[in-house]
């Protein structure tokens, strides 16, 4: 097993001399020189891995680089302990997605990977230039998303779950990505951060507008065992797909999906849910910036991620009764997020952030009452509920 030692982890200091002596029969293709003039940028903002910016003086190319170290990055060595084998995991997944998609697709919705290094779990792929976070544009002024950005994020999933999904391939495909994308380490992240940690530390204050029911919490424990895999409807799943993993160009919707180490044979509605996620926590914090007609174009965006999945669900053979089930599963996922965002345990995400400390009260009191009304009502409401509420919010 490769093992990213300390000597190993790059710095803006080091990478461009690693990338010169390890790499440098790759790097005329890359920048068009074979000795060009490095320089590096550390990229902030990841939590798990190191990210940096690669400049070339001469030609002013730029490609991006990042490195799992055997630790979660913002923690430090001495941190949270994690194996570097999960970027491996995400170069399978790539390599997946690239032959389920065919090229065309592939290049539509996933970045071009110049090469993966294993001994250093290094990869090196384009810089994404023009782009931006999708959840950067959710929240700001303009929160101009191009119509074709919810689409082709819905077709994205539902082209690749349809072709995944455990009631459409055979016993030993089935077996072979229950035990490939297993991925025990960043699952057990997962289910400790997203699905644990806010309702055992968050204080009552945090809490005030959630009731932690036995029934509500019924409905957390079913969605940790959907993600633990104890489901019968499993696809190959990102795992992680909010939209701080999405990058999106404003000016003709052109979309890319990112940072798949997450990856797991998990539920469908896990994808669909921590992506619509970003966008019921969009809406709110739009409706708290008095910015009523980015509301409108959130919802708008939502239906169509949502129409646009279960269209490429259904061209892919999957039957009404199981897009059924996964609507209510993507509606819990969403709240789940929504949740513990609300809740302040979801990193330095720039939803229902405010100066104005009643601002961000009102705001995140109005995310958990939309948590409060949906999580257990989703069964019978699914997406309509959801939406409703969505919109009630900025009506208020």
């Amino acid at each position: 097993m490769t093992v990213v030692t300390d000597a190993k982890i790059l710095t803006v200091d080091t990478v461009p001399t690693y990338l010169a002596s390890s790499h440098s029969d790759k790097l005329e293709s890359i920048f068009g020189c074979g000795s060009p003039k490095l320089t590096a940028k550390a990229i902030q903002g990841g939590n798990v891995n190191y990210a940096f910016c690669v400049t070339d003086e001469a030609s002013s190319k730029t490609v991006f680089l990042k490195q799992a170290p055997e630790f979660v990055a913002i923690f430090g060595p001495d941190g949270f302990p994690l194996t570097s084998a999960r970027m491996q995991q995400e170069m399978d997944v790539y390599a997946e997605w690239k032959t389920l998609l065919g090229d065309e697709l592939a290049t539509r919705y996933l970045p071009k990977i110049h090469f993966f290094d294993k001994s250093y779990m290094v990869v090196v792929m384009e810089f994404l230039e023009g782009y931006e976070l999708l959840d950067h544009v959710l929240v700001s002024e303009e929160c101009n998303v191009h119509a074709n950005v919810a689409t082709y994020l819905g077709d994205f999933m539902g082209r690749t779950h349809a072709a995944t999904h455990s009631s459409k391939v055979d016993a030993e495909r089935k077996a072979y990505l229950v035990d490939h994308y297993e991925n025990r380490a960043m699952r057990d992240i997962q289910l400790e951060f997203v699905f644990t940690k806010c309702f055992k530390e968050a204080t009552d204050e945090q809490r005030a507008g959630l009731t932690l029911t036995p029934e509500f919490m019924e409905q957390v424990e079913m969605m940790k065992q959907q993600y633990d895999g104890k489901t019968d409807s499993l696809v190959l799943s990102h795992g992680d797909i909010h939209p701080g993993s999405v990058m999106v160009n404003c000016k003709d919707g052109e979309t890319k999906v990112i940072d798949p180490e997450f990856t797991v044979y998990g539920p469908p509605g896990l994808d669909v849910g921590s992506l619509l996620s970003g966008f019921v926590l969009g809406a709110i914090h739009q409706a708290f910036s008095n910015n009523p007609k980015a509301v409108e174009a959130i919802v708008e965006g939502t239906k169509a991620v949502w129409g646009a999945y279960v269209k490429a669900m259904k061209d892919g053979g999957i039957s009404d009764d199981i897009i059924k089930s996964i609507e209510i599963e993507t509606v819990g996922f969403t709240l789940q997020e929504v949740c513990r965002t609300a809740l302040e345990f979801a990193g330095g995400r720039k939803w229902l952030q405010f100066e104005d400390p009643d601002t961000k009260l009102a705001a995140k009191k109005a995310a958990l009452a939309v948590v409060d009304k949906c999580m257990i009502a989703r069964h019978e409401g699914g997406m309509p509920l959801l939406l409703k509420e969505m919109q009630a919010v900025a009506t208020k």
